[in-house]
C-alpha cells in the first residue's frame, strides 16, 4: 500500500472524528446509566444523538478526501478543523460532574460555546464543498439554514426557542439524509 498525503489526511480526519464520537457516546452512556442520579433532559440528549449522527455522516464522507491528489498543509489544517469542532461541541455537552450536575442547567450554561462551535462547523462544511471543488451546492443550502438555527440557539436561552430550534435541526438533518439517500442532493 502506498502512503499518500491523502491517506494521511484521511487518517487524521478519522482519528479526530473518533474522539468526538467517543465524547458523544460517553455522554449518552452517562445519561442512560441507571447508577447516576441524572435525569434525562431531552435538549441535551437530542443534541448528543444529533452530534453522533453528524459525526457518523462526516465519517461516511472520508473517502472523498482520498480523491484529492495534491494536498497543501493549509488545506489539511482546514479539513481537520471540522472534526475538531465536533470534538469541542461534544466535549462541551459532557457534564463536568455527572453526580451532581443537572443536564438542563449544564446545556443552557454551555449554550453559547456549544452552538458557536456548531455555527463554525456549518461554515466549515460549506467551505469544504468549495475546497473539494463542488462549490456552493444544494447540500450547502441545508448547512446555511442550520447555521441560522444554531446562531439563534446560541443567542436565546428560552426553552421554547430551543424546543423549536432542536425540532427544526432534526427535521433539517433527516431531510438532508433522506435526500442524499435518494441522490437528490450531493
Amino acid at each position: 500500500m502506498e502512503i499518500t498525503n491523502s491517506l494521511l489526511v484521511a487518517i487524521m480526519f478519522v482519528v479526530l472524528l473518533s474522539m468526538g464520537i467517543g465524547n458523544a457516546l460517553t455522554a449518552i452512556v452517562t445519561v442512560v446509566d441507571r447508577r447516576t442520579p441524572l435525569r434525562i433532559d431531552w435538549f441535551h440528549a437530542s443534541w448528543m444523538v444529533l452530534l453522533l449522527l453528524v459525526a457518523l455522516s462526516l465519517f461516511w464522507h472520508t473517502l472523498n478526501l482520498l480523491d484529492i491528489e495534491d494536498w497543501q498543509f493549509s488545506a489539511f489544517l482546514y479539513v481537520i478543523t471540522g472534526p475538531i469542532l465536533l470534538f469541542f461541541g461534544s466535549g462541551l455537552l459532557l457534564p463536568s460532574d455527572a453526580e451532581t450536575e443537572e443536564l438542563r442547567t449544564h446545556y443552557f450554561a454551555v449554550r453559547p460555546q456549544f452552538f458557536g462551535a456548531l455555527a463554525l462547523l456549518q461554515l466549515w462544511v460549506i467551505g469544504v464543498d468549495v475546497l473539494l471543488g463542488s462549490g456552493f451546492t444544494a447540500a450547502s443550502t441545508f448547512n446555511a439554514v442550520a447555521l441560522g438555527i444554531v446562531l439563534v440557539l446560541a443567542v436565546f436561552e428560552r426553552a421554547g426557542v430551543h424546543a423549536v430550534g432542536t425540532a427544526l435541526a432534526w427535521a433539517l438533518f433527516l431531510t438532508a439524509v433522506t435526500l442524499r439517500g435518494l441522490n437528490v442532493i450531493d
